[in-house]
């Protein structure tokens, strides 16, 4: 046993203030000295050149790793060429086709606005040179020529009727036919008052002429069909006249590559093969935009979407590949969906896809893109699909469907992109053993740890980023002690003094609570006190539900003695957790044994509120008192132990030793001291062994002795293992430096039985006895007097 001085109960920090104000930590500094291996395997991921080098990020949220990771990344980039900007347009071979076109980056703006530009000019400029002096001189001369064709397909009929005495009148639509008799006109129904001979010679003149006129009008439609493709030809060259300086300086401009130059060509040709969309625009043919109907302007919409650019990505100011992180991935975001810009109803396929929106892959596509593993997996749709893109570095859209991306059809899209899905251990994991293909995609295993050595360098180098960041805040300024503090925080935080606690979010958390409570005190910088009193308040903000346990002891609605003695009574010490508080509560744990042979019974376990690993605890009790007393010749007996008004459940095996002690001194019948508490986890050879929460449990007993009056002789047992851990609160420290309190470390159960019963406990002699007097002599008289026959009583 070792009674542990104050100075045993917390380790201080001192950073020297030259180091601290040589230089502060930049993020990648940080990383690679407090997060060495983390640093290292990302690095070592960055520099991999093979196929699928995609990295999962593992860590407790808060440590820093998207900061981190985030920085290191954009390094990386610089080193990657910037990614080309991306175009959707239309592919003209085809209706309602699209293809993609690459420039140079900021170049797709540039490229979006000269083509807008282009359609926007020929939708005035068109109309003009169309209703052109020149162009109508061409245009009538055709004319002329139709009508000139046409007579002379007449012709012969009309000198026909002139040789027949035949009159011939061309109305708009028709041809009216007379006989000439005499200077009169007369009609078909007029012949009958004609003398039959020339009645007949009128009627057969008529027939022929109608004959010869009809034989005329078949050569009609051809001669229209090729006036319409003179038209058509004069259109064509009078267009591309006009369009030819246009594409030829924007091939000048942006014909870097074939793609490009091939589009601009077809883009003529469809100008020209659509001219009536241009055509329309003049004011003698569209009717003013108050009479135009909604079913008019969408049906104009769909006829020019085949001209638009869609302007997919733009990394205009980009100075390296992109680097992306979304929290909250879903599939539109990742990739891509469509605004309907002009109605709800608008349904053309080619209309709906110059209204897509880049999803966050096309984005990334070059560079980067961090995602939250629980938003890629909140959908089985959204991993299946990642993974299908990864895996051919390809987005595919397919045909439009109820479950498809986008309603609409887009190319295939070349992708390559560097995901980096940052989560828990946990999800790494599961996904290795759940998903086949996980390992294929997952080449790169960044691991951030939750804590850390604590060493000078490690102190300083947090402290110095602590400092970097918080100058960011523009707030009240930070001095070193407060920061020092600090960092003994983290260290209580992972309950060592040889740790540190790495979440710097939690720790910036409790600096920006400091700067308001400095600023709400009138104080101008924070200071060590500062901090001290900022934790002091985040345990009394939280703490109302540890005030409800520990009035509830002093109230004595929960049986607690923190003086005297007691057979087969021991106070251990237990850990609650409420929210983000955990406070220590003692709890009374008692034992009675009697003759028998049912062994030791764990009334939770009975009753099914105990959990596997208090089982566990149990079953190891009865193997130690196997051991110590019963090598040579077995001895029944029976013996309940249970934790008095615990009705929540109970679960692990810190409080073992102390149930252990509970039961040899029921055993015994030796009483224990009830102004001592005990925690530690005992094995089967009475090694005792560390436990979680030691901090809260010390400091959660010395609460409820404090409020029933410290007596000068209270204390807790802890395991030698735990001594390390220790970082108690400066008014357990105090106590102990002024012996009000005392704290005792144990490395075997015999050291808390001398030290709560005040007897010896004895070595086993030779010859198989304990030493007179001695407790564990006690112990064995009492077991075999519960074995011993009546007999042997009387």
């Amino acid at each position: 046993m070792r009674k542990l001085s104050a100075d045993q109960l917390y380790r201080f920090t001192s950073i020297d203030d030259q180091d601290f104000q040589s230089n502060h930590s930049d993020t990648k500094e940080f990383m690679r000295r407090f997060h060495p291996r983390a640093y290292q395997s990302l690095n070592f991921g960055l520099h991999l050149r093979r196929n699928q080098n995609n990295i999962f990020i593992m860590g407790e949220p808060g440590v820093g790793r998207i900061g981190m990771t985030k920085s290191m990344l954009r390094e990386a980039a610089k080193r990657k060429p910037i990614p080309q900007d991306v175009v959707l347009v239309s592919d003209f071979s085809e209706t309602n086709k699209t293809q993609y076109l690459f420039f140079d980056a900021g170049h797709g703006h540039a490229f979006k606005q000269a083509i807008e530009e282009l359609i926007t000019q020929l939708k005035s400029q068109l109309p003009v040179v169309f209703d052109g002096h020149a162009y109508q001189l061409k245009n009538q001369q055709l004319e002329n020529d139709l009508a000139e064709k046409q007579e002379d397909a007449l012709e012969p009929a009309l000198d026909l009727a002139e040789s027949l005495s035949i009159e011939v009148q061309q109305n708009e639509n028709n041809f009216v036919l007379y006989a000439v008799v005499e200077g009169e006109r007369l009609r078909m129904a007029d012949l009958k008052k004609l003398e039959e001979p020339l009645q007949k010679q009128f009627i057969e003149a008529l027939d022929q002429v109608e004959e010869a006129l009809n034989k005329g009008l078949t050569h009609f439609p051809f001669l229209q069909h090729e006036f319409m493709d003179a038209g058509k030809r004069l259109n064509t060259e009078v267009t591309h006249a006009h369009l030819a300086p246009l594409i030829d300086a924007l091939k000048m401009e942006f014909g870097e590559s074939k793609s490009v130059r091939g589009y601009l060509e077809a883009l003529k040709n469809a100008i020209v093969s659509k001219l009536h969309l241009f055509w329309d625009q003049s004011a003698d043919q569209v009717t003013s935009a108050a009479q135009t109907s909604m079913e008019e302007l969408l049906a104009e919409q769909s006829g020019m979407s085949v001209f638009e650019v869609n302007l997919l990505v733009d990394h205009t100011g980009l100075k390296h590949a992109p680097v992306i992180y979304e929290q909250n991935a879903s599939m539109p975001k990742l990739f891509g969906y469509t605004i309907n810009s002009a109605s709800a109803t608008v349904t053309d396929p080619l209309t709906l896809a110059m209204n897509h929106q880049a999803g966050l892959l096309q984005k990334a596509n070059g560079g980067f893109l961090m995602l939250s593993i629980q938003s890629v997996l909140k959908e089985p749709e959204i991993w299946s699909n990642l993974k299908a893109a990864l895996m051919s570095k390809r987005l595919t859209f397919e045909i439009p469907s109820s479950s498809s991306v986008v309603p609409y059809h887009l190319p295939d899209y070349p992708l390559d992109v560097t995901l980096v899905l940052v989560g828990q251990a946990e999800h790494f994991y599961a996904l290795q053993e759940l998903d086949a293909q996980f390992n294929r995609l997952f080449k790169v295993q960044v691991e951030f740890e939750a804590e850390l050595a604590r060493t000078p360098e490690h102190e300083l180098v947090l402290a110095k980023q602590l400092a970097s960041e918080v100058e960011a805040w523009e707030d009240l300024p930070v001095l070193p002690s407060a920061l020092e503090r600090l960092i003994e925080y983290a260290s209580r935080l992972v309950e060592s003094q040889e740790r540190l606690y790495t979440n710097k979010a939690l720790l910036r958390d409790v600096l920006a609570e400091a700067n308001a409570f400095a600023r709400a005190h009138d104080q101008q910088e924070v200071t060590r006190e500062i901090i001290e009193d900022t934790i002091a308040q985040r345990d009394f903000h939280t703490g109302l539900m540890e005030d409800h346990y520990h009035r509830a002891i002093i109230e004595e609605q929960v049986l607690i003695k923190v003086v005297g003695r007691h057979v087969g009574m021991v106070n251990g010490l237990t850990v609650l957790t409420v929210g983000r508080q955990s406070f220590g509560q003692p709890v009374r744990i008692t034992a009675q044994a009697s003759a028998g042979d049912e062994g030791v019974v764990d009334i939770e376990r009975e009753i099914e509120m105990a959990g596997p690993i208090h089982s566990k605890g149990m079953l190891i009790l009865s193997g130690y008192l196997r051991g110590r007393y019963m090598k040579h010749k077995s001895l029944g007996f029976s013996a309940s132990i249970v934790m008095e008004q615990t009705y929540d459940g109970v679960e692990g095996d810190s409080a073992s030793s102390a149930e252990l002690l509970a039961l040899i001194s029921s055993i015994s019948q030796v009483p224990l001291r009830q102004d001592i508490a005990v925690t530690g986890s005992v094995n089967q050879f009475g090694e005792i062994q560390p436990i979680g929460g030691v901090n809260e449990k010390i400091e959660g007993f010395f609460k409820v002795c404090k409020a029933r009056g410290l007596t000068g002789s209270q204390g807790v047992v802890i395991p030698e293992a735990n001594a390390k851990h220790l970082m108690l609160n400066a008014e357990v420290r105090a106590a102990v430096a002024d012996e009000r309190f005392h704290l005792y470390a144990m490395s075997h159960i015999d050291h808390a039985l001398e030290l709560l019963s005040g007897t010896d406990v004895g070595e086993i002699a030779a010859d198989g006895h304990y030493p007179k007097g001695s407790l564990n002599e006690k112990v064995m008289l009492a077991l075999q007097d519960m074995n011993a026959k009546d007999s042997d009583h009387n």
